[in-house]
């Protein structure tokens, strides 16, 4: 207990350490509009190279989707069965298996039981 008391009185210290100082704080004029450091050649809010809102907005269109047209629909006759993939009746090769069942225990799905399944029933944890 007295380890505790004593513990909890030391200076705190954070366990993160910051690498370098800290960042400088710029001062600013009130009234001055200056550029922020990150703009491409000083770019300020207002000049006429900058593109006002009201400007933007007027351009802006909206996203359209576009239907995909299929250049080989005209190729598939009427009536004709769709051979866009095909299927290869073949063997299996070693290591597949064709259902979920023929897999190692270790892949199956785990069964449920009784006390899970009355859990997930009435709503989760209790």
């Amino acid at each position: 207990m007295r380890q505790t008391t004593i513990r909890f009185a030391k200076a705190y210290t954070p366990m993160i350490k910051f690498v370098g100082t800290k960042h400088p704080i710029l001062q600013h004029e009130a009234g001055v509009v200056m550029a922020h450091p990150c703009t491409m050649d000083g770019l300020i809010p207002g000049s006429k190279d900058c593109t006002s809102v009201s400007e933007y907005l007027s351009k802006l269109r909206p996203f359209v989707v576009v239907p995909y047209n299929n250049p080989n629909k005209g190729n598939i006759k009427a009536g004709a069965k769709f051979t866009g993939t095909k299927f290869t009746d073949r063997p299996l090769m070693a290591g597949e298996v064709s259902a979920i069942s023929e897999l190692p225990a270790r892949f199956r799905f785990k069964p449920m039981d009784e006390a899970e399944l009355d859990s997930i029933n009435g709503g989760g944890a209790i």
